[in-house]
């Protein structure tokens, strides 16, 4: 691995994969887009799930990557609605993923693998779990990007759960212009040369669980990725895929909401920066993480500080980090109050 290179995250398979990224020399950008990935070969609701993103460091500027699924029904006729009492069908709450097009979005930002490389630790997992449909749709992501949704079969599939004859509004042309945004991240002054980077849309509420991944390497990038997924999804068969209940149905005498208006999706993630100092941390589990908790991370040394935020005032079930100086990059678990060498090693050669 690279000096100054580290990544964890809140799920196994993700952890894994963000670091074998990084021991190939990837970035980390790949090494947050390879955790994705082998996370959504292991689990059906994460390559869909919404997700967002911000990378900061030389030559990024502090990007934040908007991949929220957006609300369907482009191109059709206002349905009736639903009216009080009526049972609403489950294609009525499926959303339009944009996940796959932030993900190449913010491989286009400093990725220097292959996107084919950086979904077969996903392929094998997908593979490993028996769903032969989940690793053939993340080897079409390798090949095409998120134009992969636009494939006959995959769009046929996501239509059959969420489009009009299911009882459902999404179209064939919400899947077609299901464009990710990028934009410049929220930065706050927290101390004297000292800034917190976040999201700048607002969160709302958000209860279902959430995974992260962190990572930093040896060029200046930090970056952080937050997908939220679901207990009680809409499973895609074909595809051996469950999609999240996002879309807001559509109910008589109550005004629609506009196609394309992108839904809730937590967003637990920050970076912080002062001179050579750089951390990402994530609050796996919540819907967004205070700036509090970033101001403790000040300097790499207050993590006590930071881990008693995390219990009292957070709660987070998984508070993940990694934090780069100019000497060296680590990565923390603030939640099991333990920090950990990481990329201490020059990569060889």
């Amino acid at each position: 691995m690279i000096r100054g290179a580290a990544a964890t995250a809140s799920d196994a398979f993700a952890a894994s994969a963000a670091r074998a990224a990084l021991e190939s020399s990837g970035s980390a950008i790949d090494a947050i887009v390879a955790g994705f990935f082998a996370a959504a070969g292991a689990q059906p609701d994460v390559l869909l799930a919404p997700a967002v993103a911000l990378a900061a460091g030389v030559g990024v500027g502090a990007r934040a990557f908007d991949g929220r699924a957006i609300q369907p029904g482009r191109g059709a006729p206002r349905p009736r609605g639903f009216v009080d009492g009526q049972s609403v069908p489950e294609a009525a709450h499926v959303a339009v993923p944009r996940s796959l097009g932030m993900l190449v979005l913010l491989h286009g930002y400093l990725g220097r693998a292959r996107l084919r490389e950086l979904v077969r630790s996903g392929v094998a997992a997908a593979e490993r779990a028996g769903a032969s449909g989940r690793a053939a749709l993340l080897r079409e992501v390798g090949s095409l990007g998120a134009v992969a949704l636009r494939a006959r079969d995959v769009e046929r599939a996501l239509l059959a759960v969420g489009g009009s004859v299911a009882g459902g509004t999404l179209t064939a042309e919400d899947i077609a212009e299901a464009v990710p945004a990028e934009v410049e991240a929220v930065s706050t002054t927290i101390a004297e040369g000292a800034t917190a980077l976040q999201a700048p849309w607002p969160v709302g509420d958000v209860a279902r669980p959430t995974d992260a991944i962190v990572a930093c390497d040896g060029w200046g990038t930090v970056a952080a990725l937050a997908y939220t997924r679901t207990d009680d999804g809409i499973t895609v068969p074909e595809l051996e895929i469950v999609l999240g209940r996002d879309a807001v149905p559509v109910r008589r005498g109550i005004t629609r909401l506009a196609p394309g208006t992108p839904l809730p999706a937590a967003a637990p993630i920050g970076i912080l920066q002062r001179g050579a100092f750089a951390a990402a941390i994530a609050l796996a589990g919540k819907p967004t993480i205070e700036v509090n908790v970033l101001t403790a991370l000040l300097g790499g040394t207050a993590l006590e500080a930071a881990l008693h935020d995390v219990r009292t005032q957070q709660g987070a079930s998984a508070a993940i980090a990694v934090l780069r100086d100019e000497r060296d990059a680590r990565t923390a678990n603030l939640a099991a109050g333990f920090m950990a060498g990481a990329g201490t090693q020059p990569a060889e050669g």
